[in-house]
This record gives C-alpha cells, structure tokens and sequence, in this order.
C-alpha cells in the first residue's frame, strides 16, 4: 500500500509539474487561436493592453531618438530639439491606435511588422518559435517565410497566477526600429 500512496504521489507532481511548464505553450495557441480568428474578445482576455503599449512606446521612443541623434543632418537641423521633444507625444498616439485587437491580429495573420500596415490576410506558412526566457516569462516570435531578416515580431507572455499567462510585451525588432542607412 506504501508503494501505490508514493507512485499516487509521484503521479500527481509529474502532472502538476507538466501542467505548470506547459501552460504557456497552451496560452501562446489560445492567442494565435484568438488573432487568427480575429475574435477581440478572446484577445482582449489574453493581452494586457496598457502594459503592451506602455514597452512599445518605451521602445520606439529610444529608437526614435537615438536615429534622429545619429543622423548628421538632425544634428546640424536647428529644429532637432523640438522634434526630440515631440517624439512621445506622436509616438504615444500611433501605438493608442497601433495596440489594438485588431491589430494584433493582423500582426499574427501575416507574421512580420510592415510599416504602413498591409493587408490582413493569414498567411499559412508563417512560422512560430516558442522559447522560456525565465520560469515566468515566454516569448513567441512569429516570422512569415518572406519577411526580410529583423521583421519576426516577438510576443512576450508573463505568469499570472500558477497556470494562466498574459501577453506583456510586444518586441518590434531592430530591423524595423532602425532607420538609419547603412
């Protein structure tokens, strides 16, 4: 009897363990589920809004400004400082309009950030790769076969709770942020 109450227990830590480690691949299919299908609801369940747009606005405001810095003839431009100094404002109303259900969706369906939108039509060869980055955060990075290299967004889950994850963060990568030429 001694055996059964020990294999019992051994059963029930590997399944809360499995449950534990793979809730967040669970939470990454329910969120493509939900952005393929374009049904807010479920998107707006599964993304915190306020904390996605606040990392997006953070992020474009320092690539942004560390463009307009290295361009030499921003530098040399008297008006520089006034658009230094205008950059959160613009940039805080596009990711208001940018962060939305919709168009997280349309970022799943084509698997790739494109600047001036597209269409939103699925692709169906876009590719996904899951990895943890700490016991609490997961990231998903979604790459359409034909984006160009530095255009696969990353999604970043957070832990909520022993099991349930929400997605945080948005991370736009360099190649979109950058636009200095080469």
């Amino acid at each position: 009897m001694n055996g059964k109450v020990w294999a019992g227990l051994a059963a029930v830590v590997f399944l809360f363990v499995a449950v534990y480690l793979g809730s967040p691949f669970w939470a990454a299919r329910q969120f493509r589920e939900a952005a393929l299908s374009a049904d807010v609801d479920r998107l707006d369940g599964a993304v915190d809004f306020p904390a996605v747009r606040d990392s997006l606005k953070a992020q474009l405001t320092v690539a942004l400004t560390a463009n307009m810095r290295n361009d030499a003839e921003m530098r040399s431009n008297p008006f520089a400082g006034l658009g230094v100094m205008m950059i959160p404002g613009i940039i805080g109303k596009a990711v208001d309009s940018f962060v939305t259900a919709e168009g997280m969706s349309a970022m799943i369906k084509r698997g790739k950030v494109e600047k001036g939108g597209g269409d939103a039509t699925a692709n169906p060869d876009v590719d996904y790769s899951y990895a943890y980055r700490t016991i609490d955060r997961f990231a998903v990075t979604v790459k359409a076969p034909e984006a160009e290299a530095g255009q696969a967004p990353t999604f970043v889950f957070a832990r909520r709770g022993l099991f349930s994850w929400k997605m945080i963060r948005l991370e736009i990568p360099e190649g979109i942020l950058n636009t200095q030429k080469n």
